[in-house]
């Protein structure tokens, strides 16, 4: 007598399906709950070395893009560093005018205002948000205004320092006062990178956009 093997129907495939995508949904919704809630809750997630080094150099790109001329017409054009204090930690900020390069082409005012600071993460907070804004227009008040835009989380030093040729350095800069801009930037930038604080430093020079 002829055997025959039993298989499944289709019925019995659907509900095999079925049971299986309710599994595999637990277990990836299960997964994605708990990686939202480690990158929430750990306060190191996010900030790369790569990251840092892309904030110093848009700093680097900014300072090449430096716009300043003296005379009565152009008193808005300033370029102010002033130096913060934190405990132990600088949180440095500096404002200035910037030449726009494709201003002409966007229609966009060719000068702008820049300006970089930090901004505590939260009040209970050792770390900061490094900030630059930007305003489109230099108007007469270049302290405020405009828009923000986060460059970088977990940083907890931010240091400038200025200079004419290089052997003096200046930890303040006021342009109303010396009627110039300052040829060097050396920029410190410490920030939280995995479970260690990195410190990275570099040199920007003013742009050719000065007189």
């Amino acid at each position: 007598m002829q055997k025959f093997r039993r298989g499944l129907n289709l019925v019995e495939i659907a509900v095999v399906i079925m049971i299986l995508g309710v599994v595999f949904t637990g277990i990836f919704g299960a997964y994605f709950t708990a990686l939202k809630i480690t990158k929430e809750s750990d306060p190191r997630n996010g900030t790369t070395r790569n990251d840092i080094l892309f904030a110093i150099e848009n700093i680097r790109s900014a300072f090449s893009q430096t716009f300043f001329m003296t005379g009565p017409a152009h008193k808005r054009l300033i370029f102010k560093g002033k130096t913060d204090h934190d405990s132990d930690c600088r949180t440095d900020r500096v404002v200035f005018a910037a030449n726009h390069s494709n201003g002409e082409e966007t229609g966009q005012p060719a000068i702008r205002e820049v300006a970089f600071y930090l901004r505590k993460m939260n009040s209970d907070s050792n770390y900061y948000k490094l900030i630059r804004r930007e305003d489109e227009m230099v108007d007469v008040n270049p302290l405020s205004g405009g828009t923000e835009h986060i460059m970088l989380d977990h940083v907890r030093c931010f240091e400038l320092k200025y200079s004419r040729i290089g052997n003096d350095w200046s930890d303040d800069w006021d342009s109303t006062k010396t009627k110039k801009v300052p040829t060097l930037v050396r920029i410190k930038l410490v920030a939280l990178v995995g479970n260690t604080e990195v410190k990275y430093e570099s040199l920007a020079f003013i742009g050719l956009y000065t007189k």
